[in-house]
């Protein structure tokens, strides 16, 4: 009779600490989707937030971190296509004025559009993105112009498939001293054009 009760109070108590630990992973789950959600949106915020008229990023490797900062939010799922019009804004204020003239707004935004959609449709996603060390941005005088070459990377998942994808970004200095987008390619992992 003491071994039935002991295996019945033994049985209670697994049976206790199994629903107590659902409980406790379900919870800590749904806190981790509203904590994510809160953390996107404080990125949004901050993005869209930035005066670039007033605080203009001073190194090229600091205009491509921003530039990457607004693309991941483009592909974010939380991100609305009302806050995808004002990223885009946000971005071109990064460009060149030839890559603002080759790009007018309507036709970037729609190019922007079309990519996010893509990018939903294959279930495509950025996962990181980084930038070069400040010791290997390459730097060059063209004409009386500086110049600076960035290579940033991106890794991204699409269904189980990695991968992680190069660009090189040239930047030109304005008349301001603001090192501004002017064009970017995809490269492979030293900077060799792909396409």
């Amino acid at each position: 009779m003491k071994n039935v009760l002991r295996m019945v109070i033994l049985v209670i108590c697994m049976a206790v600490l199994i629903v107590g630990y659902y409980f406790y992973l379900s919870r800590r789950d749904s806190g981790n989707s509203e904590e994510d959600t809160i953390q996107a949106e404080s990125e949004l915020s901050k993005v869209l937030a930035k005066d670039f008229s007033k605080e203009y990023p001073e190194t090229p490797r600091s205009v491509i971190k921003w530039y990457n900062r607004i693309i991941m939010l483009y592909y974010d799922e939380e991100t609305e296509d009302a806050d995808v019009e004002k990223l885009c804004d946000q971005a071109m204020m990064l460009f060149d004025a030839d890559l603002l003239q080759a790009n007018p707004r309507e036709f970037y935004l729609a190019n922007v559009r079309g990519d996010i959609t893509d990018y939903r449709d294959r279930g495509r996603e950025i996962r990181n993105s980084s930038v070069q060390s400040s010791g290997d941005v390459e730097y060059k005088t063209i004409k009386g112009r500086e110049y600076a070459y960035v290579i940033a990377y991106y890794f991204t998942k699409e269904g189980s498939t990695y991968e992680r994808t190069y660009q090189k970004f040239a930047l030109r200095k304005d008349e301001m001293g603001r090192w501004k987008i002017l064009a970017f390619m995809l490269t492979d992992e030293d900077g060799n054009t792909i396409r």
